[in-house]
């Protein structure tokens, strides 16, 4: 049973009192903190945050082991950095973390999300790329009237966006036709996006922009690791160094090093 708060007796309002400039008093109502705390409990529970990082956050980020490298913390600094000045010195920037697999990405990205919910009545979800691709193509398949469209507003309208691993899917036109619309219409409406992604910050690799035909080329790239270019598009990926402060994270898979699965 839910007890009755004893500052409002419920009502999600209090009374404050201040004198006026005649010297009497006014009196006038404003949203108690348990109102405050109720909201911000439901946008958590929209925000779609995977069970697996309810528990994250800023100050439970690890930064100290044998196998850390300075880059992890310096990650932890710009992320405390970007939930403290949000919204006024992030100023629509987002976040854009790089790096392998296991270093913390999606951990700070969700640590970002819910503190901005919590302390600064954010609206925000998360979606993994590939699943939001998923879920829009699954709608549009099945014609559910007016369905992709509301999903693609809550994407494109929430306060905080976090897209994580951004590129893991095979490219086509659809797919980055989609990922473009959502990321542009995000930047024009001045409004920030964290987004994760396994792939380097870097142009095409396989790109032989202004080289003679090399018929080679494609046995290069098939032994090449493909970048964020490469997955994107250099103009996509252009957009993002102007949507986004880059965060490269460096280092060995922490899960691997220190998190590994045991029953001990």
């Amino acid at each position: 049973m839910q007890e009755t708060c004893p500052i409002c007796g419920g009502s999600g309002l209090r009374i404050v009192e201040q004198p006026s400039q005649d010297g009497l008093t006014q009196r006038f109502a404003q949203p108690c903190v348990c109102r405050v705390e109720r909201r911000a409990a439901r946008m958590l529970d929209q925000a779609r945050i995977p069970r697996r990082y309810e528990l994250c956050s800023l100050d439970s980020y690890e930064t100290v082991h044998k196998t850390a490298n300075p880059s992890i913390a310096k990650a932890l600094r710009m992320s405390r950095k970007f939930a403290e000045g949000y919204p006024v010195e992030t100023a629509g920037k987002g976040l854009l973390f790089t790096g392998s697999s296991g270093l913390g990405k999606t951990h700070l990205s969700v640590s970002i999300l819910k503190t901005l919910i919590a302390e600064r009545g954010a609206t925000g979800v998360f979606w993994e790329h590939k699943e939001l691709l998923d879920e829009l193509r699954s709608i549009y398949s099945l014609r559910t009237a007016g369905a992709e469209g509301r999903l693609l507003k809550s994407v494109i309208t929430c306060d905080i966006l976090v897209l994580d691993d951004l590129g893991d899917i095979t490219p086509s036109d659809w797919s980055w036709d989609t990922t473009s619309y959502i990321l542009n219409s995000r930047y024009n409406e001045n409004l920030s996006t964290i987004i994760t992604t396994n792939l380097a910050n870097e142009t095409r690799a396989s790109s032989t922009s202004g080289e003679p035909f090399d018929k080679f080329a494609e046995a290069r790239r098939a032994v090449t690791r493909e970048t964020l270019g490469d997955r994107i598009g250099e103009r996509m990926r252009s957009r993002l160094q102007e949507m986004c402060v880059v965060v490269e994270m460096q280092g060995e898979d922490f899960r691997q090093r220190v998190k590994r699965a045991s029953f001990a």
